[in-house]
């Protein structure tokens, strides 16, 4: 089942903007006096850039705040990557894992009686939902097209789709 709606069931809005901000109210962590505390962009930003061999890559307060403000609109797949597992590392209790999908255009894919804009992992890190970009002809790929216009994205998709269909 394909899931339409533009929030992915999270909310968060249509913008990337929009979904960055959703993931601040839904990360965090249990206080000194056990009450949930959400992350400041800072204090993530400072976090994900000290556990680098996990997220990947290193993020810097001003950069992170111009994803959350807008200003800066097309972050790389290592950065879009590493806001997803530290907010999957970070969920509030209960909340359905994010997907890698549902930041980048939010909607995804789901199984059938999985949530909208959430998958099941069998226990793998939902971040590597995008695991070919491991392969480095996928990556070259996605730094070209991140420098596209939109017409141009939107033709170089229409082209592997049909590429896709045939036998």
């Amino acid at each position: 089942m394909t899931a339409n709606r533009t929030d992915g069931g999270h909310g968060g809005g249509e913008s990337l903007t929009g979904r960055i901000n959703h993931l601040f109210s839904i990360a965090g962590y249990r206080n000194h006096r056990g009450r949930w505390q959400t992350f400041g962009t800072g204090e993530a930003a400072d976090l994900i850039s000290r556990s680098e061999g996990r997220y990947g890559v290193r993020v810097s307060r001003s950069y992170l705040g111009m994803l959350r403000s807008g200003r800066y609109t097309n972050p790389s797949i290592a950065v879009v990557i590493a806001l997803v597992r530290f907010v999957n590392d970070h969920l509030a209790e209960g909340h359905p894992e994010i997907t890698v999908d549902w930041l980048t255009s939010g909607t995804t894919t789901a199984a059938p009686g999985t949530p909208a804009g959430h998958h099941t992992t069998g226990g793998a890190d939902p971040a590597d939902g995008l695991g070919a970009l491991a392969d480095r002809q996928v990556q070259h790929i996605a730094l070209r097209a991140g420098r596209m216009t939109p017409e141009l994205r939107d033709r170089l998709i229409a082209i592997l789709d049909a590429m896709e269909e045939t036998p």
